[in-house]
């Protein structure tokens, strides 16, 4: 039903790179908003965690890397973040 309305049955195929893009980007603004302080907290790296996802982006790989951030890391700088105020 969608490839009739969006114009073919590759719609699909289409999809996978905008989700997997949009995965990135929203791990990568979100990276950037939090403070570098509850991911010291948290046991890890604010810049290092953009650079790996901006790189991973470039290489098609951001869906992943930025689902791990957004599922595993996320939760913990969130939580230091908290604990911060």
């Amino acid at each position: 039903m969608i490839a009739d309305v969006m114009g073919g049955p590759n719609v699909g195929l289409m999809l996978i790179p905008i989700i997997s893009v949009v995965v990135s980007i929203v791990a990568i603004v979100d990276a950037a908003n939090r403070s570098g302080t509850a991911f010291y907290a948290a046991g890890s790296n604010k810049s290092a965690w953009i650079a790996v996802l901006v790189v991973a982006t470039v290489l098609g790989l951001g869906f992943f890397l930025g689902g791990w951030y957004l599922i595993a890391i996320r939760p913990k700088v969130r939580s230091q973040m908290s604990g911060l105020h």
